[in-house]
């Protein structure tokens, strides 16, 4: 297998926006790009562990044009030439279809491993390792490869992966039987008492070739592009090329594009700690508690805070001096222009925040 590491790539997605983790997380300036974590941001993070898979030269990113410039910036160590624009959001299967068209282009063996840019993983040295079993195996069986995720909670936000028997090949791997989008609440309690599920991280590794065909098999219509797209690459059509495949394709993810009619498939159980920092919650979670299980941070470092019989809060702090009596598993999240107060419980429904700013037209706080 001396020939798979000179053929991985990895692929990073950093064109999301991350509504929950307003307002902090703006339209402008999404989660991938605010500092969470030990004064990095996630998609730092991500760029960490991907440097430790493979060199700078086959590693791309695939982001919008209004971030361009943020990703360039965190990103200095990739060639430019590696970081290109979605001309217009249209989900996953095409954003992952164009990373595939460009790195086959390059190399028409290369096996890519897909990352998420707003992924928290530790211990970094066990996800490395496991990810490239995983691209050592894809390229070998011309197989899709997932990792999955343990479920440690029955969990309604996530798509399920259904592998439970060992693949005789390699009984690291389990046979993938079937991919399930975000359950409802009575099946995700099977599917996590079952033992036979995992939760679906995203985390893809295939061979470009291999994804592009499943593309054609399962998603023509976002397909029906690609063999000009691969023909412009280099060229002086390129981008009217790409950006006209955009304005035509559907808006749809990889997960029901290609993933949900597969029936044919490798899973490889994740035994790393993982966490896809959804809402502010999760960022408690992972963050450094006080006695009092409060968490104080902000993206300067900590922030200024006095508190009075308070426990088990996060406190993501600006400049002002923040004070609380009395108060418990509450978020409060202060920015310069909007603060955010709710119960831990309530993380999720920060959607809902920016779902009324937006029928409000209070585009400025968005």
């Amino acid at each position: 297998m001396d020939q798979v590491p000179k053929h991985t790539y990895v692929l990073i997605l950093a064109g999301g926006g991350g509504t929950r983790l307003w307002p902090m997380s703006r339209e402008a300036f999404p989660k991938q790009f605010a500092k969470l974590f030990s004064g990095k941001s996630l998609l730092e993070l991500t760029l960490m562990r991907a440097l430790r898979i493979t060199s700078p030269s086959r590693i791309f990113i695939s982001t919008i044009a209004k971030y361009l410039s943020l990703v360039k910036k965190e990103a200095h160590k990739i060639p430019p030439e590696n970081i290109f624009e979605e001309p217009v959001r249209r989900d996953t299967a095409i954003a992952h279809g164009l990373g595939a068209a460009y790195i086959y282009h390059r190399d028409p063996q290369a096996v890519i491993i897909n990352l998420a840019s707003d992924h928290l993983i530790s211990p970094v040295s066990t996800f490395v390792s496991q990810m490239r079993s995983a691209a050592q195996t894809a390229f070998s069986h011309d197989l899709l490869v997932t990792v999955g995720i343990k479920p440690r909670y029955p969990h309604t936000g996530m798509g399920h992966i259904k592998a439970y028997r060992k693949w005789s090949d390699n009984g690291s791997f389990l046979l993938g039987e079937r991919f399930v989008e975000k359950p409802s609440l009575k099946l995700a309690q099977n599917y996590t008492s079952s033992g036979k599920y995992f939760w679906n991280a995203n985390l893809y590794v295939f061979k470009a070739k291999v994804y592009l065909d499943l593309l054609k098999k399962y998603a023509p219509k976002t397909y029906a592009h690609f063999p000009r797209i691969l023909s412009a690459i280099g060229t002086d059509r390129e981008k009217q090329v790409i950006r006209l495949a955009f304005q035509m394709a559907p808006s749809i993810s990889i997960d029901y594009a290609v993933a949900e009619h597969l029936r044919k498939f490798l899973c490889l159980p994740g035994t790393f700690d993982w966490s896809d920092v959804g809402d502010w919650n999760v960022v408690w979670q992972n963050l450094f508690k006080d006695k009092l299980g409060n968490v104080i941070s902000g993206p300067g470092g900590r922030g200024e805070y006095i508190g009075i019989n308070s426990q088990n809060n996060l406190l993501f702090l600006d400049k002002q001096l923040v004070a609380t009596v009395g108060l418990k598993d509450m978020l409060v999240v202060d920015t310069p222009d909007a603060i955010l107060i709710c119960p831990k419980e309530y993380a999720q429904g920060v959607k809902k925040i920016v779902e009324t700013l937006k029928e409000q037209r209070l585009t400025k706080y968005l």
